[in-house]
């Protein structure tokens, strides 16, 4: 054997030294991957499950929130509708009334500035001779009338 072979020989030995370490170190680095694997599974199927559970639940009270807004909406046009009926049906009657209470006021006020004032009595409380007069003519002229 030359001395060239013993160096092959040697280097292929060495070579699969080294191949068999890789290939340990991988063996121990896919035991440890499936290990995480395994607990990673172990920790998240019971948030998952959880998870789940949350988004029925929110599921449900969406669901329940939908027909709530439902329900305001039918709630609203009804409103609406009554509100544009009670309108129609009262609207001429209020502005019948709100004539009638403008003209009561014009009548009143004109009732008002067509009264004459009484005659103002002295401080003692007693009338003056001529409140007296006009007292006087004022009854005179309701006989004759």
């Amino acid at each position: 054997m030359s001395a060239l072979s013993i160096v092959l020989i040697v280097v292929g030995i060495v070579g699969l030294v080294v191949v068999a370490m890789a290939v340990q170190s991988l063996l121990a680095t896919l035991r440890a991957l499936r290990e995480t694997v395994d607990d990673l599974r172990r920790q998240t199927l019971p948030a998952i499950a959880e998870l789940r559970a949350t988004v029925e639940a929110a599921n449900g009270e969406i669901e329940r929130v939908d027909h709530l807004l439902d329900t305001a909406e039918q709630v609203s046009a009804r409103v609406d509708a009554t509100s544009k009926l009670t309108w129609l049906v009262l609207r001429n009657p209020l502005v019948k009334l709100a004539s009638l209470s403008v003209a009561t006021d014009r009548n009143r006020r004109a009732v008002v500035e067509l009264t004459p004032a009484p005659p103002a009595l002295p401080s003692d409380g007693r009338r003056s001779r001529e409140g007296r007069r006009r007292a006087r003519s004022g009854e005179s002229r309701r006989r004759a009338g």
